[in-house]
């Protein structure tokens, strides 16, 4: 009879594999192909189960034989062990297509990554991947998959708590900060009340009087200036008035030039005497 895979004894009613039998079995699990490694480890498994269930029938006490039931139980059981597993990686594979559309958050070797789910897809090795921004993900990496409105309202602080850390203190505003001041209050402005509600109510008090405070401020401002303009346009009403009077009454101009000359020579000729 030709030598068997496993090659045994046993011992007390119980399989002992030898140390051939591991090293066969070790040659057998590295020489077997398969189209996927998850396929492969699946084989293995049942030519295993098999292999020992043989060995087991062939070994077995004579006087004693084990009894065919217990052979066909064992069958049985792995075969409903076989079907759990196949409908466990059915149910995965599911659950991973279901994230399609979702958003999620991913742990990235301890960086957190965001992201809407393009695709799924899966390699040779069984393992499924998300699609997140343009890269792949490890399914197993998502720590949990978030509303679509949530999503939106946590993007929607982040970048407002950007612009708020850059907005000075109340007693310091000024001028100078339209630009931060502008941004912080556009992007409160755009918020619907469920991502306001995210904020605490001194943040948003703050930034109320801060945006009051600017516009105090903007307000003086275009007050001064429009004032300014006036003055200046009424200085130069002025002036031209003044040229249109001169330039309409010379007669006037030279009176007054003749009564200048006249008490020039008046004080001369007291002086003479």
């Amino acid at each position: 009879m030709a030598e068997s895979l496993l090659v045994g004894a046993v011992n007390d009613g119980a399989y002992k594999k030898t140390a051939a039998s591991q090293e066969a079995t070790k040659s057998n699990s590295t020489t077997s192909t398969s189209k996927t490694a998850e396929s492969k480890g699946t084989q293995y498994n049942q030519e295993m189960f098999l292999q020992l269930l043989v060995a087991e029938m062939q070994y077995q006490d004579p006087l004693e034989p084990t009894d065919n039931g217990q052979y066909v139980a064992q069958l049985a059981s792995f075969t409903q062990i076989e079907a759990i597993q196949s409908v466990q990686n059915d149910m995965a594979t599911i659950e991973a297509n279901s994230l399609v559309g979702k958003y999620v958050v991913i742990n990235d070797n301890n960086k957190e990554v965001r992201g809407k789910v393009n695709f799924v897809s899966q390699d040779d090795d069984g393992t499924m991947y998300v699609n997140v921004n343009e890269k792949n993900y490890k399914v197993d990496d998502i720590e949990s998959v978030v509303d679509e409105a949530y999503y939106g309202a946590v993007v929607m602080i982040e970048a407002f708590n950007d612009a708020y850390n850059k907005l000075p203190t109340l007693e310091n505003v000024t001028l100078g900060n339209e630009k931060e001041i502008t941004e912080a209050v556009t992007i409160f402005n755009s918020m619907d009340n469920y991502t306001q509600s995210f904020l605490k109510d001194e943040v948003k008090e703050n930034l109320t009087k801060i945006a009051a405070r600017f516009d105090e401020l903007a307000k003086a401002r275009e007050e001064a200036k429009k004032a300014k303009e006036a003055a200046e346009a009424e200085a130069k009403k002025d002036a031209e008035t003044t040229t249109e009077e001169t330039t309409a009454n010379p007669a006037v101009e030279a009176t007054e030039e003749t009564k200048i000359t006249d008490d020039k020579e008046q004080e001369t000729n007291v002086e003479g005497v």
